[in-house]
């Protein structure tokens, strides 16, 4: 494993797609700024726009940096550096978690720090709020891991509105568990057994996810 070759690929990848990032960020932290406003229209306009920055977030760096690369033709050049497919997989995996578990938990962070601060928000939220952003970056991970092993944009587009659809159901469905509608609106921080099972749920999906694109990875034999 050439180590000087992955971290040269993995400084460019997110070089390629800091810009926007970083404005996605921005999009994030003006939406928590808006949460702070004492109105009810401002919330849920601020949580659409926090939503909205998220999933662009969590789909960009995928399409730039795995299927761009299939799709500009700049695959070959790249594999025709002195490393093996399963170096090149994992500086997508990690140039990608980079570009979007840092920005996910300074917007989280800001997130709950908001809700604990506004006195309107009851703190209750901050469990259904955590079960959310998890469903977003397991949402994320999926849409690296379908890039990387179908490396097909309609694919990962398809992926992508699916991930949507579904955030619907989780925010109707954990909304509706009795164990986390009973606390949602008090000031109590509950995480109760099915709110960990959700969270847990999303972390372990995730693992599996990058395991098996890993594992999948490893076993092609073309990737030109």
């Amino acid at each position: 494993m050439n180590m000087r070759i992955l971290g040269i690929l993995i400084r460019k990848d997110v070089r390629l797609v800091m810009m926007p990032v970083l404005f996605y960020m921005l999009v994030g932290a003006v939406a928590i700024g808006m949460m702070g406003v004492e109105r009810h229209a401002f919330f849920y306009a601020a949580s659409v726009l926090l939503i909205t920055a998220m999933i662009a977030l969590g789909f960009h760096p995928a399409m730039a940096t795995v299927v761009g690369e299939r799709k500009e033709q700049t695959l070959a050049f790249v594999m025709s550096m002195p490393i093996t497919p399963t170096d090149y997989t994992w500086t997508k995996v990690l140039a990608n978690l980079l570009l979007f578990f840092v920005p996910f938990l300074l917007l989280l962070g800001g997130t709950l720090g908001m809700i604990s601060v506004r006195p309107s928000m009851p703190d209750g939220l901050i469990p259904y709020a955590v079960i959310l952003f998890g469903y977003l970056a397991a949402t994320a991970v999926l849409i690296l891991c379908v890039a990387l092993v179908t490396e097909s944009m309609q694919w990962t587009i398809v992926v992508q509105i699916a991930g949507n659809l579904g955030l619907q159901g989780v925010m109707y469905g954990a909304s509706t568990i009795p164990a986390i509608k009973s606390t949602i609106n008090t000031e109590m921080i509950v995480w109760s057994e099915p709110a960990l099972l959700f969270i847990g749920s999303e972390i372990a999906i995730s693992l599996i996810l990058l395991a098996a694109t890993l594992w999948l990875q490893s076993r092609k034999t073309d990737f030109i």
